[in-house]
C-alpha cells in the first residue's frame, strides 16, 4: 500500500457518509431520545451547523499544509515525539470506538436471527469481514462504498416510507424537549457523534487536491446530518418519549412495524441487508486505519502484519462488556463526550501550532534575503 492510491469527492464523501450514518442502525436514535427528548432533531441539526463550522475553521488552516496529514503535522510541529503523540492518540481513539461497534452489531445480530449462538461465534462473522476488507486495503472499500451508499439510502427511504403510517406528530411535543438550556448547551460536547470526519484529517494524501480534502468534509457533515436527524424525526414521530429510550434496535424495531399486505412481509431483511453492509465496510475501514496509523506513526514498512493481532485486541476488547446495556453506557458516558477533542480539538491545536512555526519560518526566511 502506498500514496499512490488517488480517489476523488465521490468515493471520499461516501465512505465518510457510512461511517457517520452507521451510528444510526444502531444505538444512536436511543442516545438521540435520552439526551433532547422530544425535541432530538433539533438537536442533530444544531451539531451539525456547529460540526460544519469546526471543519471550515480547521479546513482554512489546512489550505497551507495541502497533502499532509494529521500526523504529517504532528511531525511538523514536534517531530518524531509529536508524530507519535497524535498517532497513539488516533489509535487509542479508534481502539476505544471499534470494539463497542462490533459489540452492538453483534448484539444485534443475535438478537435478530441468532439467540441462542454464543456472542463470542456473531462476533466471528464480522471480525472475519473486516479482517478481509482491511487486508483487500483503502481503494477496493472506497470503491465498494461508492456502489453502496446509493443502495443504503434507498433501503432507508424504504423505512421511512414504510412507517409513515404510525407517525403520530403529537410525540414531538414539548418542541424543545428537555429544554434549551439542555440541548444548546450541555449538548455541546454531543458534536462527538460527527467523529467519523476525523477520518478526512488521515486522507489528504489519497485525494488529489485541497479543495476535494474542503468540498468531501462540507459535504460529508451535510448528508450525514441530513441522515441522522431525518432518522431521529422518523423515530420521535413513531416511538413517543420516554418509551423511546428503552428500546434496544431502533431502527429494526421501526423496519418490524412495516405492514404492506401479504404480499409484501418480512421488509425488517431490507433494513439487516443495510445493516449488515454497513457494518461490514465501517469495521473494515476502521480497522484499515488503526494499522496504516499504527505503521505511519512508528514508520514501520508493512501494515498487514498488524491486521491480525489488532483484530484479537479488538475481539478481546469487545468481550468484556457484560451486556449490550454496558456497551451503551461506555458510548454515552464516555465516547460521546470525549471523541469531540479528538476530532476537532486536536487537529485545531497542531494546525494552529503548525501556522506559527510557518509563519515564523517564513518572517525568518525573509529577515536573511533582505
Amino acid at each position: 500500500m502506498g500514496n499512490k492510491i488517488v480517489f476523488g469527492k465521490v468515493e471520499a464523501i461516501s465512505l465518510l457518509v457510512i461511517i457517520m450514518t452507521t451510528q444510526l442502525f444502531i444505538s444512536f436514535p436511543r442516545f438521540v431520545a435520552e439526551k433532547a427528548g422530544t425535541a432530538g432533531w433539533i438537536l442533530i441539526i444544531y451539531l451539525t451547523v456547529i460540526s460544519l463550522l469546526l471543519f471550515l475553521a480547521i479546513s482554512n488552516m489546512y489550505k497551507n499544509f495541502q497533502g499532509k496529514d494529521i500526523l504529517d503535522i504532528g511531525e511538523y510541529v514536534g517531530g518524531n515525539i509529536g508524530r507519535i503523540f497524535v498517532g497513539l492518540v488516533i489509535i487509542i481513539g479508534y481502539m476505544f470506538i471499534i470494539p463497542g461497534v462490533l459489540r452492538e452489531f453483534s448484539d444485534g445480530l443475535k438478537i435478530i436471527t441468532l439467540d441462542k449462538t454464543p456472542i463470542g461465534f456473531v462476533m466471528i462473522f464480522f471480525l472475519l469481514g473486516m479482517i478481509t476488507a482491511a487486508f483487500y486495503g483503502i481503494e477496493p472499500i472506497t470503491r465498494f462504498s461508492a456502489i453502496i451508499v446509493p443502495i443504503v439510502a434507498a433501503a432507508f427511504i424504504l423505512i421511512i416510507v414504510g412507517v409513515i403510517p404510525s407517525f403520530d406528530t403529537d410525540n414531538i411535543f414539548p418542541i424543545m424537549g428537555k429544554g434549551a438550556y439542555q440541548m444548546f448547551i450541555k449538548g455541546i460536547p454531543n458534536i462527538s457523534i460527527f467523529s467519523g470526519i476525523s477520518l478526512l484529517f488521515i486522507l489528504p494524501p489519497f485525494l488529489n487536491s485541497f479543495d476535494c480534502f474542503k468540498k468531501t468534509g462540507i459535504y460529508s457533515i451535510l448528508l450525514s446530518g441530513f441522515f441522522l436527524t431525518a432518522g431521529t424525526v422518523i423515530y420521535t414521530l413513531s416511538i413517543p418519549y420516554p418509551a423511546s429510550t428503552e428500546v434496544t434496535m431502533p431502527m429494526y424495531t421501526l423496519a418490524r412495524t412495516i405492514d404492506w399486505g401479504r404480499f409484501f412481509t418480512r421488509i425488517e431483511s431490507v433494513f439487516v441487508f443495510a445493516w449488515a453492509t454497513s457494518a461490514f465496510i465501517y469495521l473494515g475501514i476502521v480497522l484499515f486505519f488503526i494499522v496504516y496509523v499504527f505503521k505511519k506513526t512508528f514508520k514501520l514498512k508493512y501494515h498487514t502484519p498488524l491486521i491480525f493481532p489488532m483484530s484479537v485486541l479488538i475481539f478481546t476488547f469487545a468481550l468484556i462488556p457484560k451486556s449490550m446495556m454496558d456497551v451503551f453506557w461506555l458510548e454515552s458516558k464516555i465516547f460521546r463526550a470525549y471523541a469531540w477533542i479528538i476530532t476537532f480539538g486536536m487537529p485545531m491545536i497542531f494546525l494552529i501550532a503548525a501556522s506559527l512555526i510557518k509563519k515564523k519560518k517564513g518572517a525568518i526566511q525573509n529577515e536573511k534575503k533582505n
